[in-house]
């Protein structure tokens, strides 16, 4: 205990205290994590539904057009893909 003029030690707190207040961090931390991850989570979510949306404008918009969707995208990969292009010869293991 403490001396009788008062400049003892402080008295010792139990380490259970200690073990529940780093607990009580940890679970806090947690918390703030969870929250952090929702965020990004939502954030994809959001960009996965904007391509999406995207996509569907596009493909109302050349159907809208009359045109074929599917000739239509071919014929942007084709002006996508460089003309001086070559695809890989195969190796002799192949």
């Amino acid at each position: 205990m403490t001396e009788p003029n008062g400049n003892g030690p402080p008295p010792r707190r139990p380490k259970m205290y200690a073990a529940i207040e780093h607990l009580d961090a940890a679970h806090d931390h947690m918390i703030k994590a969870m929250n952090v991850l929702a965020s990004v989570t939502l954030d994809w979510q959001k960009a996965a539904d904007f391509i999406a949306t995207y996509r569907n404008s596009l493909v109302e918009t050349v159907e809208t057009a009359g045109g074929d969707v599917g000739a239509s995208i071919e014929h942007e990969i084709r002006d996508f893909i460089p003309k001086n292009y070559r695809p890989p010869q195969p190796t002799e293991g192949e």
